[in-house]
């Protein structure tokens, strides 16, 4: 066994938290695994919503203006006399955000979108698997984004390796509520966004200890901390709203 591997197991021996985020990812690839092969997937969306087209379409241009700001910033970097290395890493980490948000949202509004019946929803609602899979690579690149700035004793390979248990369980929890999104069976379509739902919650509980280890001595605590708040108050509210559009409590074009 390498020495790197050795190395990055150690890192995730000495957290329970992240040690619990690589036991759900591998449930939930295990999971999808049996319900592709053993599961029928639900009829192909055939109508066309141009609102949503159009909100594609417009949040695709309104993208590519950050994406230019942080490119422009990171030739600047390079350019200075000092340049910062945290500063450019950070940079070229949210150009690939925002170039992967703007290529799903491309994909959609030209008709890329793969979607499905959404079959937990109670109206005739489609599910874009080409959104799902974009939020595959952008959530765990946007964990990166938040939590890298608060290991700043820490290289990039290093942050990286402490924070892949969370990414790939996130990677995970993407694929699971979308498959069960589309899956006609309710039992199992039920349990694949329940135990989606439940790895989201250890990602939380694994973001949250590692910020209490090292928020107190980072630099600026303050605005790193809230920075972190910010992001995932933003996702607890999604993903309220994501149930409650498929309990039939809100609109279903939540989901």
């Amino acid at each position: 066994m390498s020495q790197e591997w050795l190395q990055i197991s150690a890192t995730w021996n000495s957290w329970p938290s992240a040690r619990w985020c690589v036991y759900f990812t591998v449930a939930q690839v295990l999971c999808c695994l049996l319900a592709h092969a053993y599961w029928e997937i639900g009829p192909l969306y055939k109508d066309v919503n141009e609102d949503e087209i159009a909100l594609f379409t417009v949040a695709r241009y309104v993208l590519i203006i950050p994406l230019c700001c942080i490119t422009l910033f990171m030739f600047c970097e390079m350019r200075s006399s000092r340049p910062r290395g945290r500063a450019l890493v950070i940079s070229r980490v949210c150009m690939f955000e925002f170039s992967v948000k703007i290529t799903y949202y491309t994909m959609l509004s030209e008709g890329y979108d793969f979607a499905f019946w959404n079959q937990r929803c109670v109206d005739y609602r489609p599910i874009y698997v080409t959104r799902w899979v974009g939020w595959s690579f952008a959530i765990p690149t946007l964990n990166f984004m938040n939590l890298y700035p608060i290991m700043d004793d820490e290289t990039a390979l290093t942050v990286l390796a402490r924070l892949f248990p969370q990414q790939a369980n996130s990677w995970a929890y993407c694929w699971a509520c979308c498959l069960g999104c589309i899956i006609p069976d309710p039992w199992m379509g039920w349990f694949l966004i329940t135990l989606g739902c439940v790895a989201y919650i250890v990602v939380i509980v694994d973001e949250a200890v590692l910020v209490c280890d090292r928020l107190l001595t980072t630099s600026q605590p303050f605005l790193k901390g809230y920075s972190i708040i910010v992001k995932e108050c933003i996702f607890i509210i999604y993903t309220c709203i994501y149930l409650c559009g498929l309990w039939g409590f809100a609109s279903s074009y939540a989901c």
